[in-house]
């Protein structure tokens, strides 16, 4: 979830940043790690803004609570240890990115009510579950390779967008993770634009190509910066 921007706030690079972005994919989605919430004012920002955030363990949901950011920010990304999907469960967290049969099973087991999945790349099928609804695609970027990387991940999920077409299983979100949130936060305009505009160019190419209606995006750093937030 990513609110409209106050224009009148005190706006850290990670606004504009936002502003680029969406000045080429409309509507794009931005999302930051929940360890930049260590740098205080940012993770105000953050809260008050409703930009979306990802976390995926103990430690990181300790900062989102800590911070008061809301649930409805908040997409968990599950991993070795299930049992913080339960504890993402409890603190009212209802999107998650599952890539196993096991993060499906422990996530259906533990939700009461309907939870929203993104599949990543590895991600089996998630069919006639009625806790768990598939609402998108999730890949992670090498961006070893810049821009090209971005845009060859988006590319490959249309292409298994369009397969799940097929099966009657149609998607609408997308959400691509790499890099540093240095790119983000710390104006990287450049990079970042590069980086958008290759992802807006494969989503054109890709859709026109599969007939598929295009997706929301949401594009998120992989990882926080060192520097600032870890003083912080």
């Amino acid at each position: 979830m990513t609110l409209a921007l106050d224009t009148d706030d005190s706006v850290p690079l990670l606004h504009e940043s936002i502003r680029l972005m969406r000045n080429v994919l409309a509507g794009a989605g931005c999302g930051v790690p929940a360890a930049t919430l260590r740098d205080r004012e940012l993770a105000a920002w953050v809260r008050v803004h409703g930009v979306t955030v990802t976390a995926r363990d103990e430690e990181e949901l300790d900062l989102v609570q800590f911070n008061g950011v809301r649930p409805t920010q908040v997409v968990f990304r599950c991993g070795v240890q299930t049992d913080s999907i339960r504890r993402a469960v409890n603190l009212g967290v209802f999107r998650f990115i599952v890539s196993t049969e096991r993060h499906i099973g422990r996530l259906s087991e533990v939700a009461q009510r309907t939870k929203y999945v993104y599949l990543d790349d590895d991600a089996p099928l998630v069919l006639g579950n009625r806790r768990l609804k598939v609402i998108g695609l999730h890949g992670d970027v090498d961006d070893s390779g810049g821009a090209v990387e971005w845009a060859s991940q988006a590319e490959r999920l249309l292409c298994r967008s369009a397969l799940l077409k097929t099966c009657g299983s149609p998607i609408h979100r997308i959400m691509l993770s790499g890099g540093s949130s240095d790119i983000w936060v710390k104006g990287h305009g450049a990079q970042l634009s590069s980086i958008v505009s290759a992802v807006d160019d494969a989503l054109t190419e890709g859709c026109a190509r599969w007939q598929l209606a295009r997706p929301a995006v949401t594009l998120t750093p992989a990882a926080a910066t060192s520097g600032r937030i870890a003083a912080a």
